[in-house]
């Protein structure tokens, strides 16, 4: 079942995130490394846990980000570190930040620069794509049947060796 008021602070989160790197924006609008093509945009925010993620997009760079839904940050970490989530296609690497107002935000970077996209709806689409397919539901049925899948070499064939005949799953 969907918690409307999770949803609805996930969606104030995105939408704050953007309303920051707007203002960031005013102070980089000229520099090469901005697509004048792209807007700002906060897409597909979502709760994960007790937090927010979804994607920013922004002239200089796409990041797949993980912030505070509300007024509860996330565990205490030092900017620079790794910080590795769990998602639907598997664990993924954020880097940790701090932005004021903020306290910590996770990002995994998507796109940087923003060279290749000739609009914004092409980035737009991109976004959605990469989140459908980090949140696909059907990867976790594949991971589960992987894990139920025996191992072509145990760990003695593997230390020993083992002859490719003896590897062979019959089919």
């Amino acid at each position: 079942m969907v918690d409307v008021t999770r949803e609805a602070a996930a969606t104030r989160a995105g939408a704050r995130l953007a309303d920051h790197y707007r203002r960031v924006h005013e102070t980089m609008r000229d520099l090469p490394i901005c697509n004048p093509a792209l807007e700002i945009e906060a897409i597909g925010f979502r709760p994960y846990g007790g937090h927010a993620l979804g994607v920013i997009v922004t002239p200089w760079f796409m990041n797949l980000m993980i912030c505070a839904a509300d007024a509860e940050d996330l565990p205490p970490k030092a900017p620079g570190e790794t910080a590795c989530w769990p998602l639907t296609a598997g664990r993924v690497d954020f880097v940790v930040g701090r932005l004021e107002g903020f306290g910590r935000v996770d990002s995994c970077s998507l796109f940087s620069p923003m060279d290749d996209f000739a609009d914004h709806a092409a980035a737009r689409a991109v976004a959605v794509a990469a989140l459908d397919e980090l949140f696909d539901p059907a990867l976790v049925d594949a991971r589960a049947a992987a894990a139920r899948r025996p191992s072509l070499l145990d760990r003695r064939s593997l230390i020993f060796g083992a002859k490719r005949d003896e590897t062979q799953v019959a089919p």
